[in-house]
């Protein structure tokens, strides 16, 4: 009997050890995909620091070289049809950006987009991003604004 009882507390021992040596390796599996993942993040986001740090250097020289003066056409397709925009510039810069026509765009996704005009004029630049639920209006009236601006380059 008292081997019996010390055989099977031995035994007892042993499965959670056994457990104990499971958990152990199924944490350090984790802690190494956790630190892989972590890596993987930190290339990423060095990768789109240096992107944005070209694109801020583009946008800069494109600022220093700046527009010239006049009011400059430009057009793109859009949700339904062609989008046709008028972009006004002074002093080099961005002052005044108008719907010509847009004929074919539906009304409620058409008022969705029009705050991308201000906000292209706040940031000077067509560099702005789409307005979810009228993404095809919003890269139309986007792509017309490059298009002027693309005219206006000096």
């Amino acid at each position: 009997m008292k081997y019996k009882n010390f055989l099977l507390r031995a035994v007892n021992l042993l499965l959670i050890l056994g457990a104990l040596w499971q958990y152990q390796q199924v944490a350090l599996v984790r802690a190494a995909a956790v630190s892989q993942r972590k890596q993987e993040i930190a290339e990423v986001e060095a990768y789109n620091a240096s992107v944005l740090q070209a694109q801020s250097a583009a946008q800069a020289e494109q600022t220093q070289s700046g527009y010239r003066d006049g009011t400059y056409e430009g057009s793109a397709f859009g949700f339904g049809d062609v989008i046709r925009v008028s972009v006004t510039i002074q002093n080099g810069k961005m002052t005044d950006i108008a719907v010509l026509d847009a004929s074919g765009e539906d009304k409620p996704y058409y008022k969705q987009a029009l705050p991308l005009l201000d906000e292209m004029l706040s940031v000077q630049s067509a560099g702005v991003d789409t307005v979810s639920g009228a993404t095809l209006t919003a890269e139309g009236l986007i792509g017309a604004v490059e298009d002027a601006l693309g005219k206006a380059a000096g």
